[in-house]
């Protein structure tokens, strides 16, 4: 295992302007220097792309792609297929590192480790209230190298940025996002579901700002988008049965589909409720091992 491994750190960018300087001075002033950072402009309409070009003239890492508005995930898909590194990283354009973040990650590769699973520090912009349940969420659960617990993935966060990927699995299982709101659990999960070892840090490396607008704020609000989850936890599954992992799984996707069942309806728009109860059915239905312990019970109210 190389022990200097090239990390490709994929920013995609969206009006981002305010907090975009600062989000790449904490990658670019990173103590571990073999990063290339691979900016993907999503069809700005603020001065974000002016921002991207002045510090590309201080740092030659920077890579900037330019695009039209297509989404988070469409956006990290296209830095991914420019990213030459051995290694993976995303970052969002309104969060910050710690400046030593990467050095002491890849401290922790070898040739056994197939992802780093590294802590969150929520941070949240003036005005916006702390949700009781983020450190929950995203406190590790384990430590150090450990063996993929296929029975309890569901107890890993689905956040893309706290973890540290290899591109040969990603090319190898070709794992993408798709266009949907929760795309960062139904490519971490895909991801997850494939790999053998994982080594867990504790330390809290990334700074995550809960800000209003985010993807994960409109979570918490009444979204006729809501029954995303329920597309993501279904492009998980198939992936999983794709790829023959299934049979290890069983336990954590009944409790995912129980769980994000129950998070569709509780903060969707109530004239989208109907549309969650079919889809549910439909899923519960076509995955036929989700009967085992998961009554269907199914209700068209909140």
């Amino acid at each position: 295992m190389n022990s200097n491994p090239k990390i490709s750190v994929i920013v995609p960018v969206y009006n981002t302007e305010k907090y975009l300087e600062s989000s790449l001075r904490s990658i670019m002033d990173q103590t571990y220097t073999n990063l290339e950072i691979i900016c993907v402009n999503d069809g700005s309409t603020d001065n974000s792309l002016e921002v991207l070009k002045k510090l590309q003239q201080e740092d030659g890492r920077i890579i900037i792609i330019d695009k039209e508005n297509e989404g988070q995930g469409i956006s990290r898909n296209k830095g991914m297929e420019k990213a030459t590194g051995e290694w993976i990283s995303f970052i969002d354009s309104d969060d910050t590192l710690e400046l030593d973040a990467y050095e002491r990650i890849a401290a922790n590769i070898s040739d056994e480790v197939d992802m780093v699973h590294f802590g969150i520090q929520m941070l949240y912009e003036e005005g916006k209230l702390k949700i009781k349940t983020d450190n929950e969420y995203y406190d590790i659960k384990y430590e150090g190298l450990t063996d993929v617990p296929r029975s309890k993935i569901h107890k890993i966060d689905g956040s893309a940025s706290n973890k540290l990927f290899k591109k040969s699995i990603i090319d190898k299982y070709c794992i993408r996002f798709k266009k949907i709101l929760y795309e960062d659990f139904q490519f971490s999960m895909q991801y997850i579901s494939v790999i053998d070892r994982i080594f867990y840090m504790p330390d809290k490396l990334y700074n995550y700002l809960r800000r209003g607008g985010s993807t994960m704020t409109s979570t918490f609000q009444h979204s006729p988008r809501a029954i995303d989850h329920l597309y993501a936890l279904e492009a998980v599954i198939d992936f999983i049965i794709k790829n023959n992992r299934l049979e290890g799984h069983k336990r954590s996707l009944r409790k995912l589909f129980m769980s994000y069942y129950g998070a569709s309806i509780k903060y969707s728009t109530e004239d989208m409720i109907p549309q969650i109860v079919k889809k549910s059915e439909e899923m519960y239905e076509r995955y036929t091992f989700l009967h085992d312990k998961v009554v269907k019970k199914f209700e068209n109210n909140t």
